[in-house]
């Protein structure tokens, strides 16, 4: 009885298998399109390509050089000269350090990059000296903790270079986790109209958890603003323009969170000490 019920079994699992078989599936395929969209003329054979994290360059490794491609532009905007041929190149998502692969060598060898932005000051208030040598562009967000620890080290760097270095803050408000970061930025630049800009810089970063609409007014007023022209600055539509230019041009050079500091145009990556600024601010004295 036993075995007759298993042979039951195995018949119907070949009769379904020889069903299944039977029917005739048909495969849809979509329509494909397809266009060059731009063919770059070079002065050098072409090996590979690795591409930044968000799109925005492209590293074409030759045989004599390293091309690096901005897709938005569409133009090869820098030629690095390579002394030894390679084969394949990778590049790390910040774009700081690529990597260049000779095969036939069997060695990789790492090559450091630092990127330059343009970052247009435009109406954005300086802190310091306008003709200081060294630039200082930072990102931030006056409700995030890591700003407000950051803050005070970009003090002291102000305070060790009073004439050759400022200060430039682009506002940066993360409004879907910070609330009041758009208020505070509306607020400071209404501060900068009253020339209370830096004061009152100081009083949001240093209470940066105790930020709202009411601890915003209170500050202004610790910091000596007059109120009636702080009330109609901050609801002018033109601050508000200033911080989507800031956010935009932030975007635009590949800021994804704060704090984002640039000296010169070149980022802060790898630490935020006092001697890390040092460091970065002294070479750019040098030059």
């Amino acid at each position: 009885m036993h075995k007759s019920f298993l042979k039951l079994i195995a018949v119907g699992i070949s009769l379904i298998s020889l069903l299944c078989l039977s029917f005739n599936y048909q495969t849809v395929y979509a329509a494909i399109e397809w266009d060059i969209q731009k063919t770059i003329a070079l002065d050098d054979t072409p090996l590979d390509i690795a591409y930044s994290l968000y799109g925005g360059k492209a590293y074409v490794l030759c045989k004599k050089s390293l091309l690096i491609y901005d897709l938005e532009a569409g133009t090869v905007t820098d030629k690095i000269p390579l002394e030894t041929e390679f084969s394949k190149i990778a590049v790390t998502p910040n774009q700081d350090l690529v990597y260049l692969t000779d095969v036939a060598g069997k060695k990789i060898s790492v090559l450091s990059i630092s990127n330059v932005y343009t970052i247009d000051i435009g109406q954005s208030p300086i802190i310091g000296t306008k003709e200081a040598k060294v630039n200082m562009v930072a990102f931030l967000d006056f409700q995030c903790p890591y700003c407000a620890q950051v803050y005070p080290t970009i003090q002291e760097v102000l305070k060790k270079y009073p004439k050759e270095v400022n200060l430039i803050i682009k506002h940066y408000p993360l409004t879907s986790i910070h609330k009041a970061a758009e208020s505070a930025a509306l607020a400071s630049l209404a501060a900068a109209r009253q020339k209370k800009y830096k004061e009152f810089n100081d009083l949001l970063f240093k209470n940066y958890r105790n930020l709202n609409d009411e601890t915003i007014k209170n500050y202004a007023k610790e910091a000596g603003l007059d109120m009636v022209a702080f009330e109609k600055d901050i609801k002018d539509p033109e601050l508000k323009k200033m911080i989507t230019e800031d956010m935009n041009q932030g975007q635009k050079i590949g800021v994804r969170g704060v704090p984002s500091i640039y000296i010169n145009g070149k980022p802060i990556k790898g630490g935020r000490s006092i001697d890390f600024f040092v460091s970065a601010i002294d070479k750019e004295l040098k030059k």
